[in-house]
């Protein structure tokens, strides 16, 4: 007799309206594993390269632990190779017109739109990450990135003459960002002329993917070179003499360390560091739709940081009531099942989030945990003391700190106390309001009542310890460009300087021989807060020329004078933001045409320290010309306001002052 099942009745399912499974095949992505063998090694200028005598890291399932294939790790050979493979294309890529690139960027849109469901399987399947977000996030918005910026590049000869494309672009990426984190810079790279070597953390196939991709296109191979490796590694491709600029993208203390390593050497860094965001919510906000926007900002899987959120105290307990509910109904588990609001991550970071939650615990907050997941569940940090270093510290995925507030200036004094300052949303009906607290807050990008929307078109990035660098639209094409005729990268510090212990010490040695400067020699204070001063330490250093003779003193600044200068800036910080485009723009003119009236003494200068006269000119002629490049992009700043299709407009709140 044949055994019967038992079937859940229609009353039942509607009664509990409990989700049920909806898994992602991911047979493709294993499939393409196999045509590699189950082993990456590296793909450097248009194919495969597996070097022998090369440790491996294994890349495992999440959920499962089953080890889904081996990548190899680089070593500092693999590096100068992918370099140069970049270097020799270079001069190729940069030398096409602007329309080439961007037919080439249209077909490597069409290449992943061929290819999308690899893509996405592939990179839910070994990050985790929920599958829809992959599916519907970021693989449609890789291809617009591509198509955007094939168009920048149509139009590169016209809407930006007098700019060139650097060169070598290395790009160094950590575990906490995926794929399209590259893609958002790659792109306007390979747009406007460079060539890029990415390295990507050990067992990270997608990138990998994404490179073979555009090698089969194989008109241009060597533009886009993909290594995997240790984080080690990244201060070796950051030091290589060919590579003009770096792009970091990770946690803050890699970032210093690798600002360290390139400081005096001469290469451009781009730093985006840290993923933490905030949310403002005010007693004019919607509370239902704030609090769908506190999950979609905390416990989505297309964010990598946690979040702090500010709620004003009136709606305080109607906030964190309505919320916790919201919470307990998050479903966590396997990425390719695509009922799931959250994925999995890897066991580094289920350690950081675990860390955090146990020290606010004891440092007297109180916890609430809810939601199924196999990863971590959804966790909301209160009542964390103001003094706790909790307060300070990096809030990790996917963990919320809330705090209240009881005014707008509190809530801008609370916001902007963190060292942090990637991106933030304010949530309130009041658009008058919601504009005031946007332009106070001191980070990269604010979103009104909506969080984490991304368009191709709007320029992105962050300010204070979480990076300088930017992404998207006009402003991510200027991070790959420079002047024409600017030279390319040169040291122009001592590599045997200890940067920890300079300025600290008083050099005690006197210079020998004749002072052939002027006579008397010109007193060179040091110029803080709009005026000359003598140094703290009441001491000059001798300068000397080429020849090694004496040429005068200046100054010999120390930590207080740096101390100076940096509240010195602190102070004039909010004077300057509030001058208009036109008079930021109006001063750097200024200062261009009194270097023009100096040309002539300042190359002068240059000349008796060793630099030839015609290159000092040119250096002067460059410098005079940057002030006025970016003096007309302040006048412009705050002439058009550029309304945006992906749900309302956007603008540099610097212009709106």
């Amino acid at each position: 007799m044949a055994a019967t099942r038992e079937r859940t009745s229609a009353r039942e399912i509607f009664n509990t309206l409990e989700y049920g499974p909806v898994p992602e095949s991911h047979a493709c992505a294993l499939a393409w594993l196999d045509t590699q063998d189950r082993h990456l090694g590296h793909y450097v200028n248009g194919k495969w390269l597996k070097p022998e005598h090369r440790n491996s890291v294994p890349c495992q399932d999440p959920i499962t632990g089953e080890s889904l294939t081996a990548c190899l790790q680089a070593q500092a050979e693999d590096v100068a190779a992918a370099v140069e493979a970049a270097g020799t294309a270079f001069e190729n890529w940069s030398g096409l017109p602007g329309a080439s690139r961007a037919q080439h960027l249209l077909r490597l849109a069409k290449m992943i739109q061929k290819h999308q469901r690899l893509l996405w399987t592939l990179e839910s399947l070994v990050s985790g990450r929920a599958v829809r977000e992959v599916r519907d996030g970021d693989v449609p918005l890789a291809q617009q990135l591509l198509q955007y910026h094939a168009v920048q590049a149509y139009t590169q000869e016209e809407v930006l003459a007098g700019w060139e494309p650097m060169g070598v672009i290395g790009l160094i990426l950590s575990p906490m960002f995926s794929f399209l984190e590259m893609m958002w810079r790659i792109c306007p790279a390979l747009a406007v002329g460079c060539t890029v070597v990415v390295l990507v953390p050990p067992a990270s196939p997608t990138p990998l993917l994404l490179a073979q991709l555009a090698g089969e296109l194989g008109s241009f191979p060597g533009i886009l070179n993909v290594i995997s490796g240790p984080a080690s590694l990244g201060p070796v491709l950051a030091s290589h003499p060919r590579v003009q600029k770096v792009t970091f993208c990770g946690a803050v203390e890699e970032g210093r360390a690798l600002r360290r390593t390139l400081a005096g050497k001469g290469a451009e860094l781009g730093l985006a560091l840290g993923a933490e965001s905030l949310l403002v919510l005010t007693e004019a906000a919607d509370v239902d739709s704030a609090v769908e926007g506190v999950v979609d900002a905390a416990w989505s899987d297309r964010n990598t940081g946690g979040l702090r959120l500010l709620i004003q105290e009136s709606v305080w307990d109607e906030t964190m009531r309505r919320l916790q509910e919201r919470m307990a109904r998050l479903r966590g588990g396997r990425g390719l099942d695509g009922a799931m609001d959250m994925g999995t991550r890897e066991a580094a970071a289920r350690d950081l989030a675990q860390r955090y939650v146990s020290e606010a615990r004891s440092q007297g907050a109180q916890v609430f945990q809810a939601g199924d997941s196999l990863f971590f569940p959804p966790t909301l940090v209160s009542a964390l003391p103001p003094a706790s270093p909790c307060t300070q510290a990096e809030v990790p995925w996917p963990v919320v700190v809330a705090s209240p507030f009881r005014t707008a200036k509190e809530a801008l004094a609370m916001a902007n106390g963190t060292p942090r300052g990637a991106s933030a949303s304010v949530w309130s009906e009041r658009l008058g309001q919601a504009l005031e607290l946007g332009c106070g807050l001191r980070v990269g990008t604010v979103w009104i009542n909506a969080h984490g929307l991304r368009n191709t078109e709007v320029p992105t990035g962050g300010c204070k310890e979480s990076g300088s660098s930017w992404h998207g639209g006009p402003d991510g094409l200027y991070e790959y460009l420079r002047p024409s005729g600017t030279p390319a990268r040169l040291s122009y510090f001592s590599e045997n300087l200890n940067y920890d212990t300079f300025g600290l010490a008083i050099p005690s040695t006197l210079p020998a021989g004749p002072e052939i400067g002027p006579s008397p020699a010109v007193p060179y204070g040091l110029f803080i807060g709009g005026r000359f001063q003598a140094p703290g330490a009441r001491s000059s250093r001798p300068i000397k020329n080429s020849q090694g003779n004496l040429h005068g003193y200046v100054a010999e600044g120390g930590a207080k004078d740096i101390r100076g200068a940096v509240e010195a800036a602190h102070q004039a910080a909010p004077g300057w933001v509030g001058q208009s485009p036109g008079a930021r723009a109006t001063l750097l003119w200024a200062l261009a045409t009194a270097l023009e009236r100096r040309e002539s003494a300042l190359a002068s200068r240059l000349e008796r320290h060793g630099m030839e006269l015609k290159d000092a000119k040119v250096e002067v002629e460059l410098s005079a010309r940057q002030l006025r490049a970016w003096g007309a992009r302040a006048q412009a700043q705050g002439h058009v306001l550029q309304v945006r299709g992906f749900g309302g407009p956007a603008d540099s709140l610097d212009s709106l002052g």
